[in-house]
């Protein structure tokens, strides 16, 4: 017996290297990693998903409301997003990946800002009745939990292991980037809110948090930070484009954020950065209208175990970097 399953052992191990060797010499994966996004091009703001390297972008909402601000479900199986598409008031709906089947979770106020916990059973949001704040609720839209009381609370990140949230607070003079557990106690603050700090990230072995910051006059730039408080925030990206909105990769290799190069009305596009702030590539065209909100997932059965450490997927399949 105990030889037997040794046998099958070897023979997996041994199939498991021929695909993964096999996928490094196609140089794709049969699914690749996507990024889904909002964009304006069509003249008014609907949801969209491509390629990680930017290619085959396909419109997913086709509706004359306001679709925004999109969110994968960890499974990609579902797409959170907000639209005022049912009584002109921003609501929180979710739909298949492939833009079927959207179906309302909120009612009444104003609900925003989706995020999806890692294991998929609920989402976090922001509620605007009287002032922003945090809330929790099942997938399915039950049992709406507020968890943030005082100030003005936004921008709900899960981290990875599900046990905390990540968020933007504005709270007499405590504002700045915050993490709180996931049922709203012990905020801790993380940086400082020296101007305007929104959008918090995770990193996905969730030891840091990418954010953006809005430097008054200067342009909004991407920092990264300690998750456990430790450490001072670092600065990633400088001057001109205005970059804000940071998603990683998921291999951690890569943020991928909005630009524009200027304020106002000016586009945004899509870029990508190694996570040292390195510019890689612009991933959407510039056009008439914006590409913002972009969220990234990669299919499941293309991750690869840390301790095998064989190879790195975000995208193209490719070798992971010497050391690694």
């Amino acid at each position: 017996m105990f030889f037997t399953v040794r046998r099958l052992l070897g023979a997996a191990l041994i199939l498991s290297a021929f695909i993964q060797m096999h996928a490094i010499e196609c140089g794709y994966a049969a699914w690749k990693p996507k990024i889904v996004f909002s964009s304006t091009r069509d003249g008014d703001s609907e949801i969209y998903v491509m390629e990680s390297d930017g290619s085959k972008q396909v419109r997913l909402t086709i509706d004359p409301a306001r679709d925004y601000d999109p969110s994968w479900s960890p499974d990609g199986e579902r797409i959170a997003f907000v639209s005022n598409r049912e009584r002109g008031q921003e609501q929180i709906f979710v739909m298949d990946s492939d833009g079927d089947n959207p179906m309302r979770l909120t009612n009444d106020s104003t609900h925003q800002e989706p995020a999806w916990s890692p294991n998929g059973d609920k989402i976090a949001y922001v509620r605007n009745r009287g002032g922003r704040q945090i809330w929790i609720m099942d997938a399915d839209g039950g049992n709406q939990t507020q968890l943030t009381e005082v100030g003005d609370n936004r921008n709900p990140a899960w981290s990875p292991d599900g046990t905390r949230i990540a968020f933007r607070s504005l709270k007499n003079r405590a504002a700045g980037l915050f993490v709180m557990e996931k049922n709203g106690s012990n905020p801790v603050r993380l940086a400082p809110d020296m101007n305007i700090t929104s959008n918090p990230a995770w990193s996905p072995n969730g030891q840091r948090i990418a954010y953006d910051e809005s430097l008054g006059l200067w342009p909004s730039q991407i920092y990264v930070v300690d998750s456990d408080g430790g450490g001072e925030p670092e600065r990633l990206t400088e001057d001109l484009p205005d970059k804000s909105s940071p998603v990683w990769s998921p291999d951690g290799d890569m943020i991928a954020y909005a630009a524009s190069e200027g304020w106002g009305d000016v586009p945004l596009t899509i870029e990508l950065m190694t996570s040292d702030g390195k510019h890689l590539k612009q991933l959407s065209e510039l056009h008439n209208g914006s590409d913002a909100d972009p969220d990234w997932y990669v299919p499941v059965g293309w991750s690869v175990s840390p301790a095998a450490n064989f190879i790195t997927i975000w995208g193209e399949i490719k070798r992971p970097a010497a050391g690694r």
